[in-house]
């Protein structure tokens, strides 16, 4: 990065941490309990980058399932999913090379660090625990801490409002469409990988400030 940014914002599924394997191991279990087959892995990999409530529902109507559209029955399978995904944290605790060092070198150049996700806030703790990166965020939004989740501009504003900073003077580092709409609504700049869940997202022509492999490239000279 050229700019020396005053808080970066990193989305955590696909961005930081790989956590597919164990969201579709959940995902599976929940479709079986309802007399449904499981997907895999690679389909879930294609569905994962909205929320859990979007990942369930495409199950449910890729199974044929009527719950997709019964919200009683919706909320029953919701929660027998994340029944399930809380036991599969420590499956989800993948973290991509560099993105560790490029956690602690951040804060070591005087950058605050955000983790903003839609991953329900009740997962948050016990993962960041998993990966003993419960001190390398200076603040923390989930998909349910506030009335909106991304794609809404809501908490990249209540992260940079947060830090005392304007939306143009964060980053916003991530995956997705979901990323990708949030940082445009907020007004902040975005930074891509080119790896995690894109779906049928276009990296060259989504408007990022840059396109990164490697997440240790955020880090920059500090400023005089």
């Amino acid at each position: 990065m050229q700019e020396f940014p005053r808080a970066v914002l990193f989305d955590l599924d696909g961005t930081l941490i790989d956590s597919a394997g164990g969201i579709a191991w959940a995902l599976d279990r929940t479709l079986v309990e309802l007399g449904h087959a499981g997907v895999g892995e690679a389909q879930a990999r294609a569905w994962i980058g909205e929320g859990a409530r979007v990942l369930l529902r495409r199950a449910l109507r890729h199974a044929g399932s009527a719950l997709a559209d019964d919200e009683a029955g919706f909320e029953h399978a919701f929660a027998r999913l994340m029944h399930h995904y809380a036991d599969s944290l420590p499956r989800q605790a993948q973290a991509y090379p560099g993105a560790e060092e490029a956690l602690h070198g951040l804060r070591g150049q005087g950058v605050r660090v955000a983790l903003c996700t839609n991953k329900p806030e009740r997962f948050i703790a016990p993962l960041l625990d998993a990966l003993a990166w419960h001190d390398l965020f200076d603040g923390i939004v989930g998909g349910d801490t506030l009335p909106e989740c991304k794609p809404s501009a809501l908490p990249l504003r209540h992260l940079a409002d947060a830090f005392g900073a304007r939306e143009a003077e964060c980053v916003m580092v991530g995956d997705s469409h979901t990323d990708a709409s949030a940082a445009r609504a907020a007004g902040m700049p975005l930074v891509l990988v080119d790896y995690g869940y894109h779906r049928d997202l276009d990296l060259e022509a989504a408007g990022a400030l840059a396109v990164t492999p490697d997440l240790r490239s955020l880090l920059v000279a500090a400023p005089a």
